[in-house]
C-alpha cells in the first residue's frame, strides 16, 4: 500500500490532531518524487526500503524546512542513509 500523509504523521510523531496536514502531505510529495527520480523505472510506492526512504526524507525536510547552515550534505541532493536505501534501485544516467 503506498504511503499516507498518515504514514508521515506516525513516523514524525506528531498529534493526528495538530498536524497541518496540507504542510506534510507536501514534504511527502516532494520526498516520494525526489525518490522516483533516483531510482527511475525501478519505483514501486508498495517497496517498503523505498518507502522507508521517503519517511527519511520527509523527515530530513521537517528538520530543515528553512536550510539551515548546519544541515548536513553528502554533495548529492539526497541525505546519506536515503541513498543507502536506494542504492539497489539506483538507474545511472550514462553507463
Amino acid at each position: 500500500m503506498p504511503l499516507t500523509v498518515n504514514d508521515v504523521i506516525r513516523h514524525l510523531k506528531y498529534d493526528e490532531g495538530s498536524a497541518d496536514l496540507d504542510d506534510l502531505q507536501s514534504l511527502l510529495d516532494a520526498a516520494e518524487q525526489a525518490v522516483k527520480d533516483h531510482v527511475l523505472s525501478k519505483f514501486d510506492a508498495e517497496n517498503k526500503a523505498q518507502q522507508r526512504a521517503i519517511l527519511l526524507l520527509c523527515g530530513y525536510y521537517d528538520k530543515y524546512r528553512n536550510l539551515e547552515g548546519e544541515m548536513p550534505t553528502n554533495g548529492f541532493f539526497l541525505p546519506q542513509p536515503v541513498l543507502v536505501l536506494l542504492n539497489p534501485y539506483y538507474v545511472p544516467l550514462a553507463i
